[in-house]
């Protein structure tokens, strides 16, 4: 069957390696059973000229939240003039599955959609019964079959490797030096603002909730896109890239040998040890990044969660200055219930960090995450407000705070 992948794709993205993983990953797993894939971006008059060239059976959306919004609009314009299964997976699905009840809108896929998007799609395929499907809410018939959730893939290296050739219609794409890679997925944190605590909860028996492929497994990857593109610089996007001592070691030995090129990822300050930065160091890291998000103790770790201490965050900084590595931090401004002075500490934290860079965002507390009924049940979010989407987190607060401004 022929599928019309719809994703974000921006210069932006392109140049920084930061194209969706999930689609890369899906055009690899439906092309290995036999399905032709496209892609668009999030664009009425790309998706629309795609569709008259290529005349997908099925297009399937790749939406986190605010996203979704845009996508839903191209959805049901396209579904006017052309024939189609649409089809929607991703964060917003999975957490806010309702989005079933959109015109237009076929089927969603929850939790991981590896097996399940290529399960449908066979099916479809087949002409076969999919109201049963796991992973997907199906609407049919003026009825929403509503399904379980399957087991999760349990070894990454027997997925294939994520398909970027999607993305060569691009020219700015194939001339691109910095790529991304995955080494792992998940992370065994649940801080309020992120949607890891509901995604462990729909884990099954024997489900892993940090799951790594071999160092073998990457390396051969990043030769594989060393070969095709001008690869110069490699950005590993794991939530947290030194959750394995053993396997960093082991990295550390392989990497430098056989690929060679400066890398960047992203740590966790109470995972900075002396051991473990050497070992990246040893082995080309060129900068690393890890998030202070709050300089309050109150709001970093009553209301977000983070568990950690300033001494733990600014003992990572002192480690990493030690080895010379520079860094990089996150921080979030105006969490429920910060004043003006308690952002001022997130101010202080990272100057006494000396961190190289620092990056800022506005708490932004998403429907379905533990923030979000925090936000609602302490007054800092009206009801009417609770379930509305922002298309940013960087433009305005939705939040009643006290020294908003």
């Amino acid at each position: 069957m022929r599928v019309l992948l719809v994703t974000e794709i921006n210069k932006t993205l392109i140049f920084s390696g930061f194209l969706s993983f999930g689609t890369m990953y899906l055009s690899a797993i439906l092309k290995k059973a036999g399905h032709q894939c496209e892609v668009t971006s999030v664009d009425y008059n790309e998706a629309e000229q795609v569709c008259n060239t290529f005349s997908p059976d099925i297009i399937a959306y790749s939406a986190f939240t605010g996203l979704h919004i845009p996508m839903v609009e191209i959805n049901s314009k396209l579904k006017k003039k052309f024939k189609f299964f649409s089809m929607f997976g991703g964060p917003h699905p999975t957490f806010s599955p309702e989005l079933i009840e959109e015109e237009g809108i076929d089927a969603i896929c929850r939790a991981e959609g590896f097996e399940a998007v290529t399960n449908l799609v066979n099916k479809l395929e087949r002409g076969e019964d999919i109201t049963g499907t796991p992973n997907w809410w199906i609407k049919e018939g003026g009825k929403i079959h509503k399904n379980p959730i399957a087991h999760q893939v349990k070894c990454l290296d027997d997925l294939p490797f994520p398909d970027r050739s999607i993305f060569d219609k691009y020219p700015s794409y194939r001339k691109n030096k910095s790529f991304s890679f995955m080494t792992s997925f998940g992370c065994p944190y649940n801080c309020t603002y992120c949607f890891n605590h509901q995604l462990h909860k729909m884990l099954n028996k024997g489900d892993k909730v940090i799951r790594r492929r071999s160092v073998d497994n990457v390396i051969a990857e990043i030769k594989q896109v060393k070969e095709k593109y001008p690869l110069q610089y490699v950005l590993f996007r794991d939530e947290i890239f030194t959750l394995n001592k053993s396997w960093i070691k082991e990295f550390a030995e392989k990497y430098p040998r056989e690929i060679g090129l400066p890398f960047y990822c992203v740590l966790r300050a109470n995972h900075v040890k002396d051991d473990i930065v050497a070992d990246l160091k040893k082995a080309g890291v060129y900068n690393v990044t890890f998030a202070i998000e709050a300089g309050s103790d109150f709001v970093r770790n009553t209301v977000l969660k983070r568990n950690m201490s300033k001494e733990a965050i600014l003992k990572a900084a002192g480690i990493l200055h030690d080895h010379e590595v520079p860094f990089f931090t996150y921080n979030m401004i105006g969490a429920p219930g910060e004043t003006f002075d308690m952002a001022l500490e997130t101010w202080d934290l990272n100057v006494k960090c000396r961190s190289t860079s620092t990056w800022a965002y506005l708490v932004y507390p998403y429907p379905r995450t533990e923030l979000h009924d925090y936000a609602v049940s302490n007054g800092y979010l009206d009801e009417e407000k609770s379930n509305k989407f922002l298309m940013t987190y960087h433009d305005k607060s939705i939040l009643n705070l006290r020294d908003k401004r």
